[in-house]
């Protein structure tokens, strides 16, 4: 009895296993597709969209876009397998994900080792961009450097690197630094005893960061997702084994 009650339990998870497995892999699909589209959105209107702060949005897109494609193409094989039991599919499946848990490992472990110089190339682009502008007269200041400054002072509601007195325009700063900026005019000024107090650079900086630790935990989640899908794979094999 025993043995018939503990082969039972068996049965009964690896099922269980297979129907999660299946659940997942839907699931995947979507989120595959999701990314598809959030990626070819960033590439068609994400300038619209996302302050440009130095950092190659374009590239972001396309990583997802073939993040989205690897996972639908990995997420087929999972739900075939799991629909079929065919011992071919769930093998392949387990194959890709252990290749895709390594490169995500790889990427994370990467991203650790970059995050300085990913902070660096921020912070001189901002530092150029509004430079450029402060070091220029209001009067001769090109509309595309005023748009760059204020794409980031609107963005992160900031203004100036260090603050509105970085400016240092006989009480005058870009529009972007106030509340009432519309975009019909960009090299337009407003008042400093307006302007947003915050400043640019450490305001970027906690957003920066914030991404980061947002990409990372991303990352791990991803990962831990993915071995849970081997395991749930691999009893579901069993289930497979048994049947048969």
């Amino acid at each position: 009895v025993s043995t018939q009650s503990t082969g039972c339990l068996k049965s009964c998870i690896q099922g269980m296993a297979k129907v999660i497995l299946i659940l997942i892999n839907t699931i995947s699909l979507l989120a595959s597709l999701a990314l598809i589209a959030f990626g070819v959105f960033v590439i068609l209107r994400g300038e619209e969209y996302i302050p440009d702060a130095g950092v190659d949005v374009n590239a972001i897109a396309y990583a997802l876009i073939v993040l989205g494609v690897v996972l639908l193409f990995v997420s087929c094989f999972g739900f075939f397998g799991a629909c079929t039991g065919k011992h071919g599919l769930l093998n392949f499946y387990l194959i890709l994900l252990g290749v895709v848990v390594a490169l995500l490992v790889a990427a994370l472990i990467y991203g650790f080792v970059m995050k300085s110089d990913v902070e660096d190339t921020v912070e001189n682009y901002i530092t150029d961009a509004f430079d450029t502008v402060k070091n220029a007269t209001s009067a001769n200041a090109t509309v595309d450097q005023f748009v760059a400054v204020n794409t980031i002072q609107v963005a992160v509601k900031c203004c100036g690197i260090t603050g509105p007195d970085y400016w240092d325009w006989d009480g005058q700063v870009p529009s972007s630094c106030c509340a009432n900026f519309t975009t019909t005019d960009a090299t337009a000024l407003c008042d400093s005893a307006d302007a947003y107090t915050t400043a640019c650079m450490s305001e970027t900086e906690d957003l920066i960061q914030n991404a980061l630790l947002a990409v990372v935990v991303l990352l791990v989640v991803i990962i831990i997702f993915l071995v849970a899908c081997m395991i749930f794979a691999c009893c579901s094999k069993k289930e497979y084994e048994q049947v048969a």
